[in-house]
């Protein structure tokens, strides 16, 4: 009887929305596939169906179990051993496309990466859920930055930029639906500005005014203040010499954002053909395994990191639009999910889960469009590849474990 009445709170619109985008991949990853070009490539949508049933049956049983399981003891061991995974990848890890990324055997491998981002959830959670954790004292802000900073630097060895934010990203969501003071989330952030702008003078100068007159007119002790002065100094002592010690392709990929028409046959390639691609499909598309620019094989990565141009191109604006309302279901249910429950720790679980999706496919659509840079990132659910699908389905089991137990304190 409890089971069915558990079973009855699944919120179908986030389990249709997931399902569906996960068939429309597998779709798109046949079409990206099937012409002759890509002959060695043919046949990975039947991979991807045999991963979609392995993640079904994945998310159910994360589902199933109770939430407070993943509380305490074993969201430290879960996160030791994402951490461990990783620190196994830098040593014996496979790679490829100039990353060190995979653990694995023979024609099985996985990205530890893309599970250690589920296990820092449950840690984050499990951290930000104690009563003992008063997010308005500065020293309750050094366990959380501290767990999510080693990841970003384990995985930032990789190298796997794109993915390293990730976990940043992380920790700003969990720590603002915490309930971390905006001023303390505006400071906690202002490294990240800091680099960014560091690309732009005269917005950088602007920042660094704003920055100060905030400081001037906080209420904040001498030490706090003094702490953010200097972590912004370090951060732009830092960035020059971070950004020499880049490898060669991961400054292309910035300064290709920045001018992609630069280099359009090199660095800017990618950015220029996926954007052909889009707005070749115009509004009804060219109709499936009809895109040009896919069958000949000008866009590159085509089945994983641009699968999206791919939908663009083929089903044109209506296809991309469909893609992109069922992602918004997907965020929305999981932001209403993570509001609506009870317990502090499942509200977090859920919404850090939310945060990786709406990281992930901001990123890779703004990516394909050539309003971000190439990070590498795969677009959850469509694009190819097992690990990717794997932790995507763990993370909406989790979401709907939160679900179904929304009532419980």
């Amino acid at each position: 009887m409890a089971t069915s009445k558990l079973a009855g709170e699944i919120d179908r619109p986030l389990l249709i929305a997931s399902i569906l985008l996960a068939l429309i991949g597998i779709v798109f990853v046949y079409s990206a596939t099937a012409s002759a070009i890509m002959e060695a490539k043919q046949g990975l949508y039947l991979k991807q169906l045999i991963w979609l049933g392995i993640a079904l049956v994945g998310a159910g049983a994360v589902a199933a179990v109770p939430y407070r399981i993943y509380e305490g003891k074993s969201a430290y061991l879960l996160y030791g051993i994402g951490l461990a995974m990783l620190v196994l990848t830098i040593f014996i890890g496979h790679v490829g496309l100039g990353a060190q990324r995979w653990l694995g055997w023979g024609p099985v491998k996985f990205q530890p990466s893309e599970l250690a981002k589920v296990a820092t959830v449950l840690v984050l959670a499990t951290v930000l859920a104690d009563r003992k954790t008063d997010l308005s004292k500065v020293r309750s802000l050094v366990k959380p930055c501290l767990l999510a900073a080693i990841p970003f630097a384990l995985v930032l060895k990789q190298p796997d930029l794109g993915t390293s934010v990730s976990f940043l990203v992380i920790l700003i969501t969990m720590l603002f639906w915490g309930g971390l003071p905006p001023l303390y989330l505006f400071l906690l952030l202002t490294p990240v500005i800091n680099v960014v702008l560091s690309f732009f003078l005269p917005l950088w100068i602007l920042f660094a005014a704003i920055l100060a007159f905030v400081l001037y007119r906080s209420r904040l002790r001498l030490m706090p203040i003094l702490l953010v002065v200097a972590l912004n100094l370090v951060v732009g002592v830092v960035t020059p010499q971070v950004w020499n010690h880049l490898e060669p392709y991961q400054r292309q990929r910035v300064t290709t954002f920045l001018d992609p028409n630069g280099d359009p046959y090199g660095a800017g390639y990618q950015i220029i053909q996926s954007k052909i691609a889009i707005g070749s499909g115009q509004v009804w598309g060219k109709g499936l395994m009809h895109g040009t620019q896919k069958g000949l094989a000008f866009l590159p990565e085509q089945h994983t990191d641009f699968i999206f141009s791919v939908v663009g191109e083929e089903a044109g604006f209506l296809g991309a639009g469909l893609v992109t309302v069922l992602y918004l279901t997907l965020i929305g249910r999981g932001i209403k999910i993570a509001h609506h429950a009870r317990n502090r720790f499942a509200s977090l679980l859920a919404i850090g889960m939310t945060g990786i999706f709406l990281y992930h496919i901001l990123v890779n659509l703004f990516m394909t469009l050539g309003l971000a840079p190439v990070t590498g990132l795969p677009l959850p659910l469509l694009s190819y590849g097992g690990t990717s699908l794997l932790t995507s389905f763990l993370q909406i089991g989790l979401i709907q474990n939160v679900a179904m137990r929304w009532r419980e304190y």
